[in-house]
């Protein structure tokens, strides 16, 4: 290589470097662009319940596509693999994919909701205004499903579920088996969604499973501290 003066080669250097560092820039903002391909939008909504039914209020059985509605209580027992959502019909097209950020925490994992219906309460309310499919009337009065609530709209779902809290304890992997002379254990709580008769069907043993028995269907609530596991406590219907 030929020996440049000294004012060429600070120039130069000073090339190098400012091309380095666009290169660094750029690929910092690829990854920032990568992360944030998912959540096409963020807002906050009004959310109220709604629930098949063939009344003229709560519009039938199917969403505007003939298509069945998924209640929340059945994408929590595994029997659906969405949640229907009625919007407005000129805010998303349909199917669009949305995460509702106070469900999830509720639940502890990722819901995928889908604007699937409509309704004449939604004309010209864009994203203000949110309908919630639930099992049935009790469960669209629950708190949990009136009120405001942050929503994200994602390209795709995903179902990992959030990360559990740093320093969250875990089960042993080395916990020895339980005696074969143990008593019996008390019955599984009924999932939500399910038929009941009393709370006890709902909560057996009152373990916490954070349901109870309304309208003969298990869902999300509480009347006792009992009925919500851990410290939380039950007070005006709702777990705090």
């Amino acid at each position: 290589m030929k020996n440049l003066p000294a004012a060429g080669l600070s120039i130069a250097l000073s090339i190098v470097l400012s091309a380095c560092g666009g290169a660094a820039d750029n690929a910092e903002d690829e990854g920032s662009s990568e992360n944030a391909l998912s959540v096409t939008a963020s807002f906050t909504s009004k959310a109220t319940g709604y629930y098949p039914d063939g009344s003229a209020l709560e519009g039938g059985f199917v969403d505007i596509h003939g298509v069945k509605l998924h209640t929340l209580q059945q994408f929590l027992a595994g029997q659906a693999s969405y949640v229907s959502v009625a919007m407005d019909s000129k805010a998303f097209s349909y199917g669009q994919h949305l995460r509702i950020h106070e469900l999830e925490a509720k639940y502890g994992k990722a819901i995928d909701f889908r604007v699937v219906d409509t309704g004449g309460a939604f004309k010209g309310r864009g994203r203000s205004r949110i309908d919630i499919c639930v099992a049935n009337e009790a469960a669209s009065l629950s708190p949990s499903v009136n009120g405001t609530v942050h929503i994200d709209a994602v390209s795709s779902f995903t179902s990992t579920p959030p990360a559990s809290p740093t320093g969250t304890p875990t089960a042993s992997p080395t916990t020895p088996p339980a005696s074969p002379t143990a008593s019996p254990t008390t019955p599984p709580a009924s999932p939500p969604g399910h038929a009941c008769s009393s709370d006890g069907q709902c909560n057996p043993g009152n373990d916490g499973a954070d349901l109870i028995c309304t309208a003969e269907s298990c869902v999300p609530d509480c009347r006792t501290n009992a009925q919500y596991p851990g410290s939380t406590q039950c007070s005006t219907g709702q777990c705090h």
